[in-house]
């Protein structure tokens, strides 16, 4: 089961040590993913598992950063056999050699005590941006959970290991293109909407491929916020808050990935398979060859 593989991974690092702590490894992540699954307040939770409200505050916190430390890598990532994605991609939405979509989302949380402006979003709630690229599956091959709801998208991207990596020359396949809407710049690798298609045919359709397909990860988000009702307000710090969203999407890929429960216990590297390929050409000549295949 989900929680048995997620007890293998990271239990080790969940030893019943407090003076008062009398939760076993599984008890401590059965006690997290009650409290991420329903986002009640800790002292209710801890009436229901018998602990106090400390106890649930501290086992929550425990089991959030193993998470993030130690089985995060393995879960958010593109997997090691990616010859399925781009097809599955174009059968959705029918856009052409599509290795994954991103977009932002808010996650609110409470006042800060440090730097409480730069987490005010445009919407004036204080929040965090976090940051998704997800597969036709709606699990996420990354995320990005760091930067206040203040920053802008194209920031978050811009200052991300996928920006590296992909300028870099590193493709999950080749020819691999991310879409993302117009917050995002175009590049070799990231494919915005046209924002004037000027009624040209194979611009139309450009465009309606392109939203037929980057809704999937809209609703990879109604997704994981739905399982997970906690995401949509946290009464936490910061720093605590975001590996809650990082653990919440890990739990999220293990119960849309049906491969990992056995992809995971047969492999150690948490790389997929990395390929290096010759820098592409600019975002510009990448979005006329996509128009050409529109055209058609």
């Amino acid at each position: 089961s989900e929680v048995e593989l997620v007890l293998q991974r990271i239990g080790a690092f969940l030893p019943a040590s407090d003076k008062n702590m009398s939760l076993n490894p599984r008890e401590q992540i059965l006690l997290a993913l009650h409290w991420m699954g329903n986002g009640e307040p800790y002292h209710g939770l801890g009436d229901m598992h018998g602990v106090s409200k400390s106890t649930v505050c501290r086992v929550v916190d425990r089991v959030v950063t193993v998470t993030v430390n130690h089985f995060l890598q393995d879960v958010v990532r593109w997997p090691d056999d990616t010859s399925a994605i781009a097809p599955e991609f174009l059968r959705i939405g029918g856009f052409p050699s599509v290795c994954g979509c991103i977009d932002g989302s808010l996650i609110k949380i409470d006042s800060p005590p440090v730097n409480e402006e730069q987490y005010v979003d445009r919407n004036g709630n204080h929040s965090l941006n976090l940051m998704g690229i997800c597969g036709p599956d709606h699990s996420f091959y990354f995320v990005s959970c760091r930067w206040p709801g203040s920053v802008h998208d194209a920031r978050v991207l811009r200052r991300s290991s996928v920006t590296d990596r992909f300028t870099n020359g590193w493709r999950p396949f080749p020819g691999a293109v991310i879409l993302g809407d117009s917050a995002y710049p175009l590049k070799s690798w990231l494919m915005p909407p046209i924002v004037e298609a000027n009624n040209i045919p194979e611009t139309i359709r450009y465009n309606r491929a392109h939203k037929g397909t980057r809704r999937l990860v809209e609703c990879a988000y109604g997704i994981v916020k739905e399982r997970f009702p906690c995401l949509n307000y946290m009464r936490l710090r910061p720093i605590v808050a975001a590996k809650v969203v990082m653990t919440c999407i890990t739990s999220h890929n293990i119960a849309s990935r049906d491969d990992f429960l056995v992809d995971l216990e047969i492999n150690d590297d948490n790389m997929p398979n990395v390929e290096n390929f010759p820098a592409e050409r600019n975002g510009n000549e990448r979005q006329q060859e996509f128009l050409r295949y529109f055209r058609r």
